[in-house]
């Protein structure tokens, strides 16, 4: 069941199918809660006005390029494009004032999922082509599924993702959360998160069995895919979530620099994608989007009682 409301100067959308409720908003195609049995297991605002001035991207679908892009440039066909910058000199989740902040044109579809539409026009944040973005949350058997699309007139880069933060207790801290993360190596950065080198997963980095979550990281996993498209599993509090993408890489990020509403290490992400920098990296997946291809990758987030 689809139940539309205003949400500000939006529209939001709540999902409801089972135990689970998803609450999503033409405001940056935006998840604004996730209810499993009655239990909000997401980290929310409020209104439209706090997603709209606020700078942790919450709940919201990042990009066009999600995570970071060093010196805010690359070069794509021979040329070089020149970014805007909003961490430091690097770019990250797209620039200002980038899909988190604008409006998407929704469409219900059926009885339990919601297809947000966006037009990004070329140089838009400095980025090539007319861009069609699209992402449908789909609500079904206790998971949603987010399908992350787009078509470009001219090539472009092109690599978006949702950037939801989970508390599987409801509140608190996430410290002691048991998770783990099926990848053998991980992407290491230097003091600006911009790519080194990847390594093997050691004793700090390493969830491939399930441990508690007891410090920092902020950091991209290269996915081994020894279970198909799951990525990870996180529980606590009787919740167990489970995560499958089909994308090459997640960024695990332990929230140690939320503030305002939120502090440090009350919620974690999970964003399935390209690893940071891939525009600049021909050692890394391509994050180039051509004129006439379709781009389509999902993320699936299921949840259940243990």
């Amino acid at each position: 069941m689809i139940t539309k409301e205003k949400f500000g100067n939006y529209e939001k959308y709540e999902i409801a199918k089972g135990d689970l409720a998803v609450t999503v908003t033409t405001l940056g195609a935006t998840c604004i809660s996730i209810k499993f049995k009655g239990k909000e297991l997401a980290l929310t605002h409020k209104t439209a006005d706090e997603y709209l001035n606020g700078d942790g991207f919450i709940g919201a679908i990042v990009g066009r390029y999600a995570n970071r892009i060093k010196d805010a440039k690359f070069t794509l066909n021979g040329k070089e494009y020149i970014l805007p910058a909003n961490e430091g000199k690097n770019q990250l989740h797209g620039g200002p004032n980038a899909f988190d902040k604008r409006t998407f044109k929704a469409e219900e579809i059926g009885d339990n999922a919601v297809k947000f539409t966006y037009f990004s026009p070329d140089g838009e944040n400095g980025y090539p082509g007319n861009l069609t973005a699209v992402f449908t949350y789909t609500v079904e058997n206790n998971a949603f599924k987010i399908d992350f699309e787009g078509d470009t007139d001219a090539d472009t880069v092109y690599a978006p993702t949702t950037h939801l933060y989970f508390n599987l207790a409801g509140g608190g801290s996430i410290l002691d959360h048991e998770a783990r993360v099926l990848a053998d190596e991980y992407v290491a950065v230097d003091d600006e998160s911009i790519p080194t080198e990847i390594k093997p997963v050691d004793e700090y980095f390493d969830f491939r069995k399930t441990r508690k979550i007891k410090s920092f990281i902020d950091h991209s996993y290269v996915l081994n895919k020894s279970e198909g498209d799951k990525v990870c599993e996180v529980s606590y509090d009787g919740v167990k979530m489970t995560l499958e993408a089909d994308a090459p890489g997640v960024q695990f990020y332990t929230g140690k620099f939320l503030s305002g509403e939120y502090k440090a290490f009350e919620g974690f992400a999970f964003e399935p994608g390209l690893y940071p920098n891939s525009p600049n990296r021909d050692d890394f997946p391509n994050a180039t989007l051509k004129a006439g291809e379709h781009y389509h990758k999902y993320a699936r987030f299921s949840f259940e009682s243990i």
